[in-house]
Order: C-alpha cells, then sequence, then structure tokens
C-alpha cells in the first residue's frame, strides 16, 4: 500500500509539473503545446494504467532487402538498449497468456510481440532477450516458413524462420509461435487503384503481389516479382471482401474462404510445433466482425487487432498493440531512441504525460524521411 501512495503521490507531482510547464509554454505563446501538456497532465491522474503491448518486426543492421524495412525494422543496438530500459527501469514484462486471468498482474506490466518470424528474431532478438529473461511472443504465416532444416544462427539475418527454429523458440519456455495468418496478401476490393512505378521491382505494393504467388513464399525477395503493371485498391486478405469481374465476394463467399485461410495456417503451424495453435495475431492489424467470427470457426481462441488499452477490467481475448520504430525521432543519438521507446511505452499504459515526446519525435521522424507505405506488421 505505502508503494502505490507513494506512486501516486509522483503522478500528482508529475501532473503538477505538467501543468506549470503548459502555463510556461502558454506565457510563451506556443498556446497550443500548453494546452496540450495541460490537457494530458489532467487525464493522466484519472486514466486507468493498461498493459501495454510493443511489437517489433525485423531486427538487424541491414534489413534492405524488405522493401518496407524503414518502417519496421530496428538495428540490434537499439534493441538492445530498449531492453535493457526495461530490464532495470521497473517495468515487468510478462506472456499475453497472463491476461485475462485470475493471476495478478504487476501494475507496471508490459507485453513484447514480433510479427512476421524474420530469421534475424532468432539472431539478434532472442539471445538478448534471453539474456535478461524477458518473455515474448513470434507471429508466422505459414506461407513464409522457409523450407530449409536446422538452425541458422551463423547465416545472413536475411528471409524467414524455418520449422526447425521455430520448434527451437517453442521450446524454450519464455517464448510463444502465434499464428500471423496464412499468405499475409493483400486482395483487390472496391476502389480506385494505381500504375506501378516500377513494375520490375518489389515495393509498397508487395503484399498484393503476394496474393499471385500460390504455395510457400517464404523466398519471395529472391526473384522477380509478378508482372503486373497496374496494383488494384486492396486489403488484407483476412478483411476485404474480394472483387472479381465486377463482383463483390458476398459474405457466405468471404467467410468460407478466410475460415478455410485460418484452418490451413492453424493445421500447418499446429502439426509443425506439435501443440495446438489458437493464438492469432491479425496481418496489418486489420480485422473486422465478420473476421473474427470467421477466425473463431477456425478455432482460433486468443486475437490481436483491439482498440483498447489492454486493461484487466476488459475483456482480454482481443489485444491493443503499440508498434516500435527505429529512427524514431529521426537520426539522433541511441539515448534518444531509448527516450522515446520509453514515451511509447509510458503513453500505451495511459501515462498521457509522456505524449508531447512521442509528438515531436513523430514530426522530426516524417520530416527526417518521408514515411513509407505499404506491409508494417
Amino acid at each position: 500500500m505505502a508503494d502505490r501512495r507513494k506512486i501516486r503521490a509522483l503522478r500528482v507531482g508529475l501532473a503538477g509539473a505538467g501543468v506549470l510547464l503548459g502555463l510556461v509554454l502558454f506565457a510563451a505563446g506556443a498556446a497550443i503545446w500548453g494546452a496540450a501538456v495541460i490537457a494530458a497532465s489532467v487525464v493522466s491522474l484519472a486514466w486507468r494504467r493498461g498493459v501495454p503491448i510493443m511489437v517489433y518486426h525485423s531486427v538487424s543492421p541491414d534489413a534492405s532487402w524488405l522493401p518496407w524495412a524503414r518502417n519496421i525494422s530496428v538495428r540490434p543496438e537499439v534493441f538492445a538498449r530498449h531492453m535493457g530500459h526495461l530490464a532495470r527501469s521497473g517495468w515487468t514484462v510478462v506472456p499475453d497468456q497472463l491476461l485475462g486471468t485470475d493471476r495478478p498482474v504487476p501494475r507496471r506490466a508490459v507485453v513484447l510481440h514480433f510479427d512476421d518470424a524474420y530469421l534475424n528474431t532468432l539472431i539478434h532478438a532472442v539471445p538478448v532477450l534471453r539474456d535478461h529473461a524477458l518473455p515474448a511472443t513470434i507471429f508466422a504465416s505459414s506461407d513464409f516458413i522457409d523450407p530449409s532444416t536446422g538452425l541458422r544462427t551463423q547465416e545472413r539475418d536475411i528471409g524467414y524462420l524455418n520449422g526447425a527454429e521455430l520448434r527451437h523458440i517453442d521450446e524454450d519456455p519464455l517464448f510463444e509461435i502465434g499464428c500471423h495468418g496464412k499468405d499475409h496478401a493483400r486482395v483487390p476490393v472496391a476502389g480506385q487503384g494505381h500504375d506501378r512505378p516500377d513494375a520490375c521491382a518489389w515495393g509498397p505494393e508487395t503484399a498484393w503481389l503476394w496474393s499471385l504467388m500460390p504455395g510457400n513464399k517464404s523466398r519471395w525477395f529472391e526473384g522477380a516479382p509478378p508482372a503486373a503493371p497496374y496494383v488494384p485498391a486492396n486489403d488484407s486478405s483476412l478483411t476485404g471482401r474480394i472483387v472479381q469481374d465486377g463482383s463483390v465476394e458476398d459474405e457466405a463467399a468471404f467467410h468460407a474462404r478466410v475460415r478455410t485461410q485460418l484452418q490451413q495456417a492453424r493445421i500447418h503451424l499446429s502439426g509443425l510445433l506439435g501443440r495446438d495453435i489458437t493464438y492469432l495475431c491479425w496481418p496489418f492489424d486489420r480485422v473486422t466482425p465478420a473476421a473474427l467470427k470467421a477466425a473463431k470457426a477456425a478455432g482460433f481462441q486468443r486475437f490481436t487487432g483491439g482498440r483498447g488499452d489492454n486493461r484487466n477490467v476488459t475483456d482480454p481475448v482481443v489485444l491493443s498493440r503499440t508498434h516500435v520504430n527505429d529512427f524514431a525521432a529521426g537520426a539522433a543519438p541511441l539515448w534518444v531512441e531509448t527516450l522515446v521507446f520509453r514515451a511509447k511505452l509510458e503513453v500505451a499504459s495511459g501515462n498521457l504525460l509522456w505524449l508531447p515526446i512521442t509528438l515531436v519525435a513523430n514530426r522530426r521522424r516524417k520530416r527526417a524521411s518521408p514515411f513509407l507505405h505499404g506491409h508494417i506488421a
């Protein structure tokens, strides 16, 4: 109880400091920033803190083989700083299976996710997580499991995990493998498309091109993309209603297609790992009520893609997440990367006093390099 009183006193003190800072900004002529800081300070006192889920994808010194690397790849030294902060700053990294159970969740709890099951997760992220004893969940798409055999910890960190590597990670009590769907593709939907600026290169439209590639896609980057000079309007294959020959997929066809895709992915991963896989991470964080219904029919029981704050008093079945970027404030020293990570973590948990830092960092990042659209999750 004494610790809670100390934490409450600290939050009140920080809120008071935030109000004073807001007044100073007002006096300096920065009315908008002043109002934002004051509002965040006041709201943060009443806001009930949730459990943030921080999402990584690629962890690599050079992920240039990915057209969307600027959005989703984090340098190993930055990742190490992030994990070091979690290990020493009073946060407790917990497995997300803990959410929604009768077991108590630490007040400053956080969950770690890794989407896409890149090979570099095993090479660069897993050793750091093991050093700090930090649990995490890695999500794999069944069409992107590399066909090679054995562990490849000494090879270049290009490509995706194979079956042996997924089993190796899943057998460690620290980690869990979940499902990221089957093909991670996007399908044509109603709307206006566009011409491809370079039909001979992989680009932001790669996820749509995957829909034209049957079978295993784990080495898509080694060859030329399918010939497709025009890109239709598109959406995730698990949420979009396909438009074909001018007709839009009806509800029954959509449900059957998505249920079948997810059943195939679940059966494949379950057979590979030797246990039942019931945890689905929606590609692109896109989910609709119709898609969720089909996923439950396919046997999944836990999901990502929420828009809440993962409070213990709310339904834990659909979890909300915060994505982590590198160069979070543009080109900056490593301590700035850690500061922005800390701010994102605090804001995701409900501490809005850190919101100004995240807003400034986002502006600096966009100015430093235009945001690349495309596959991010």
